[in-house]
């Protein structure tokens, strides 16, 4: 998989992609399609990848050159070629202070907006979460990469995915690893703000520290240690963390968010019923109101283009 920038400003996506089952638009072209017209309906779902053009090249297909050869099982483990065009984004962690968390909570929303329409994007990660800037100059969020999405149609939706150090602490267990859970909404919830405290603690001023990175240790260990990290830090870690300088403001919000993460954990596990609204609304909108970000970078409208 390889991404180049080219004079226009759209992103240009190459992908060498397995075959989905059937009916299930695991591929970014497949999923965009079946999201825009929820987008187009103007309602939250707005911030997500803005496709430009998308080609197939089916003709070139791994199946197509093994029957060619004459070998067998041509269709198990097809690859197909695809190239996507974006139009141009930059990475969320650019950005500092109230321009990023304003950016992260457009993300939440216009997330929680597909799931509630039944796309489950199920890979929250700081490398998916993207900017624009609009004309005015302000920054809007963008919900990227849907490689791993799914929709209510799709045949599956137990199988682990996402990125380690950002997945919830439910879906780091063996059972996961089996695809004996389902992935939920407060999974990708939960990873939204694995990601904010990534990104408060790890970067400064759009750059990643270069020495003493908090958190390094979970990206060193396998899911179950990393469940373990995980714990630890919503025990006793978050009271000790120290933000970097420029997402001080931003860390507050973190906290008050972790606040309501920690006590759904105490929990049973069998018991556990939070999800959807009350997820979104418990773990996230009580706290960003009480956040204080101005208006202006709350309230805004997507500049097509």
């Amino acid at each position: 998989m390889s991404h180049q920038r080219n004079a226009a400003g759209a992103t240009l996506r190459c992908k060498d992609g397995s075959k989905p089952l059937p009916d299930k638009p695991t591929l970014l072209a497949d999923c965009l399609k079946a999201v825009l017209p929820i987008c187009n309906n103007g309602n939250d779902a707005k911030d997500i990848t803005a496709m430009v053009w998308s080609h197939k090249f089916e003709d070139t297909s791994t199946a197509n050159i093994r029957r060619a050869l004459g070998l067998k099982d041509a269709e198990r483990g097809r690859r197909v070629l695809y190239i996507v065009v974006f139009r141009k984004l930059d990475p969320i962690t650019d950005l500092s202070d109230k321009e990023f968390l304003a950016a992260w909570w457009h993300i939440v929303v216009c997330h929680y907006a597909l799931w509630e329409k039944n796309v489950y994007h199920r890979d929250i990660s700081p490398s998916n979460l993207m900017v624009y800037k609009t004309s005015d100059g302000r920054y809007i969020g963008v919900l990227n990469d849907f490689d791993l999405s799914s929709t209510r149609d799709s045949s599956s939706g137990q199988e682990r995915t996402g990125t380690v150090p950002f997945m919830a602490i439910e879906l780091l267990t063996k059972e996961v690893i089996k695809g004996e859970v389902q992935h939920l909404y407060r999974h990708d919830a939960e990873s939204f703000l694995w990601v904010l405290t990534w990104v408060c603690l790890r970067y400064r001023e759009g750059q990643l520290l270069r020495e003493c990175r908090p958190l390094d240790g979970w990206l060193k260990v396998d899911a179950i240690g990393c469940r373990m990290k995980k714990n630890d830090f919503l025990i006793t870690g978050r009271h000790k963390a120290q933000p970097s300088s420029s997402h001080l403001f931003n860390w507050k919000t973190a906290r008050l968010c972790f606040s309501s993460l920690a006590l759904y954990h105490t929990e049973d596990p069998d018991t556990r019923t939070v999800d959807g609204e009350v997820a979104f609304r418990m773990w996230f909108e009580q706290h960003i109101h009480k956040a204080g970000l101005p208006l202006s970078l709350l309230n805004v409208c997507v500049e097509k283009k």
